[in-house]
């Protein structure tokens, strides 16, 4: 648990120093947020590299890609962004406010690709699609909620609630942390912690799916700004399952309720002019 550790000691050191700062400045949300609703667009594109889980719940981990997209309007592409944020598309934003889609690419999972995934109905390839919201309460925090249904893959609804604290080191540098909580329905665990019926092995196999917390975490993030419009970032990100899925075989038998994942990324962003 020591990365729980560090990640809420150096969430506080952000709480701590940003709270210093905002006494000294004030909150016209110039520094990392748009002021106003009516700017250009900017569209912002890269690819990051992940080690993470297989699956949720594994204990397996591989190095997957991740694509980067994000559509918004401010004065320039200065909205805070989390490494864990889906896909977004702001279409309304006002002084502290945005608003707008949200999306989500689905890797499949496949038992002939991990024997630990016997018994348990694969997984296509699909997308979450739904909308998101951010606010900031001050200049240096974001709140930030996503609702999402699953297509093709599952069937059912995922939330994310987040809480960021930045703050920014010199020119080149910007450092954030927060904690994560998702919320899944039941479809959404059925799908993925469920188990085939009548097959050995399935003792302790879920009759009953209940919607609820499905994890808790945090997030911790770096970046360095090359310039105002390219960036890269890396970052560490840990999750813990609760709920039905922690009573799944998949994890309980053959996996972790626990993981952690580290990632790299690249990006950069263009003003559209309009």
């Amino acid at each position: 648990m020591r990365c729980v550790a560090y990640l809420a000691g150096l969430l506080a050191a952000l709480l701590l120093s940003s709270a210093e700062r905002a006494t000294a400045q004030s909150s016209d949300y110039t520094t990392l947020t748009s002021p106003e609703s009516a700017q250009n667009w900017h569209l912002t594109l890269g690819a990051g590299l992940r080690r993470q889980p297989d699956y949720a719940g594994s204990n397996d981990y591989f190095f997957k890609p991740r694509p980067i997209v994000s559509l918004g309007r401010g004065l320039k592409s200065t909205w805070w962004a989390a490494e864990d944020d889906a896909i977004s598309i702001g279409f309304f934003s006002g002084k502290a406010w945005r608003a707008g889609l949200s999306g989500n690419l689905l890797w499949e999972r496949k038992a002939s690709a991990n024997p630990a995934l016997i018994g348990v109905p694969d997984v296509k390839f699909g997308v979450e699609a739904g909308g998101f919201v951010e606010f900031y309460p001050t200049s240096w925090l974001r709140a930030r909620a996503d609702l999402r249904r699953g297509f093709v893959a599952h069937d059912g609804l995922i939330a994310e609630v987040k809480l960021d604290a930045f703050t920014r080191i010199g020119q080149a540098w910007t450092i954030g942390a927060g904690p994560r909580m998702s919320i899944a329905s039941a479809d959404y665990v059925r799908t993925y912690f469920g188990a085939t019926p009548g097959l050995a092995g399935n003792g302790g196999l879920l009759q009953r799916f209940n919607a609820g917390v499905h994890s808790l975490g945090a997030i911790a993030q770096v970046t360095y700004h090359w310039s105002e419009r390219l960036q890269t970032t890396a970052y560490a990100e840990y999750k813990h399952l609760v709920g039905d899925a922690v009573k799944s075989p998949l994890v309980r038998n053959f996996g972790s309720r626990d993981s952690l994942t580290l990632g790299i990324s690249a990006s950069y962003s263009f003003d559209l002019g309009f």
